[in-house]
């Protein structure tokens, strides 16, 4: 059962202290989320009236559907498998690059493993890297 706003026929004095404790903390939550958003995403949620509602929208605007979010982790799985580092750029700069990728593939629920992101680092390398 989702608690939402108080209904005008619904009295308080009929709630018990748990389901008075719920509504709270569901309020708190939507209000946070209200809080840290931005006047474009506010627009999006202002109307909903639990935090769920709210949260869906969020993630459905930041992620996109699953069909998005499987395209993106393809495109970064791709650029990661391409990654090649540059004659004028520095090691710093290449790596930077790379967990660029592994880190938007883990925030889009892909785990990438450490001993394949050290093979996809030592094969990019550009070739004054490689031992003689």
């Amino acid at each position: 059962m989702e608690i939402g706003l108080v209904k005008p026929k619904e009295a308080l004095a009929n709630w018990d202290e748990a389901k008075i404790k719920v509504a709270n903390f569901k309020s708190r939550t939507l209000n946070a989320l209200f809080s840290v958003a931005t006047n474009e995403e506010f627009k999006k949620i202002s109307s909903t009236e639990t935090a769920t509602e709210a949260w869906t929208i969020l993630q459905t605007t930041f992620e996109g559907t699953k069909a998005i979010k499987d395209l993106k982790l393809q495109m970064l799985m791709t650029s990661f498998e391409e990654i090649k580092m540059k004659e004028d750029e520095t090691f710093d700069e290449f790596y930077a690059k790379l967990k660029d990728i592994v880190n938007s593939a883990f925030n889009l629920g892909d785990h990438i493993p450490e001993p394949k992101i050290v093979r996809e680092e030592l094969k990019s390398l550009r070739r004054d890297f490689m031992p003689r």
